[in-house]
């Protein structure tokens, strides 16, 4: 069973090419990464780590690749789920081009906070999550109270669809992100024993800066001043 949401609104049925882009780049880089015997090391050398100064090539450019790394499926799934829908209507509004440099600057933005608040953290912070909550709340303060639908699926296929609406969409991704954050999940891996064994994990096994709340504000006050500084098209809210 898997549950996930919609928008309900005619101009969610354009294709958003860059946030599409988005979502499979990071699909990708998981796919090519998660599974590899040097996985930890790879996660050290390419996420985002405070003590680490800026003074080699490959520090800079984890300033960027570390969005795109995940520590799991799940993780990945997670945030996948919620950039289709929050990134979406993004783009709708302010066009590829902007939506684009809001992925990263926001991105950028929660590293910044992330070092102000962990300025000798050691562990690697890596995932799309504080960029999926920046472009979240854009999304919220564009569509306060848009139409969405909970779609509970079984495999793909849409069982029961339940009306929704932008505020409810964000409490529920706090709500997963707190889940991620404070639930022990390896307590848990025994039940997904039997994926685990063909190399399927769908909690975090490694050490990496976890939610990063510091990280998450970051993002949360990046998205706000975008809302505001970035040109947008007329559209429902």
């Amino acid at each position: 069973m898997f549950v996930t949401f919609v928008e309900d609104t005619p101009a969610s049925k354009k294709i958003p090419w860059a946030n599409t882009a988005m979502i499979v780049l990071n699909v990708v880089v998981a796919y090519l990464t998660i599974n590899r015997p040097d996985f930890v090391p790879l996660l050290g050398q390419y996420g985002f780590i405070p003590v680490r100064h800026i003074s080699s090539i490959g520090a800079v450019i984890s300033l960027a690749t570390g969005f795109f790394l995940h520590s799991s499926w799940g993780q990945l799934v997670a945030n996948m789920a919620f950039l289709y829908m929050f990134g979406k209507g993004v783009e709708q509004r302010v066009g590829w081009k902007n939506y684009l440099g809001a992925y990263f600057l926001i991105g950028f933005a929660s590293e910044l906070a992330h070092w102000y608040f962990h300025p000798q953290g050691v562990s690697p912070l890596v995932g799309a999550s504080r960029i999926v909550t920046g472009l979240g709340v854009m999304y919220l303060l564009m569509y306060p109270w848009g139409k969405m639908k909970w779609v509970f699926s079984f495999f793909g296929v849409p069982i029961v669809e339940i009306p929704s609406r932008t505020l409810f969409a964000m409490g529920f991704w706090a709500l997963v992100q707190a889940a991620l954050a404070f639930i022990p999940w390896y307590k848990f891996a025994f039940l997904t024993s039997s994926l685990a064994k063909h190399g399927i994990h769908l909690t975090t096994l490694v050490p990496t800066a976890g939610a990063a709340w510091g990280a998450h504000l970051g993002a949360v006050a990046a998205g706000v001043v975008l809302h505001f500084l970035m040109p947008q098209r007329k559209g429902k809210s």
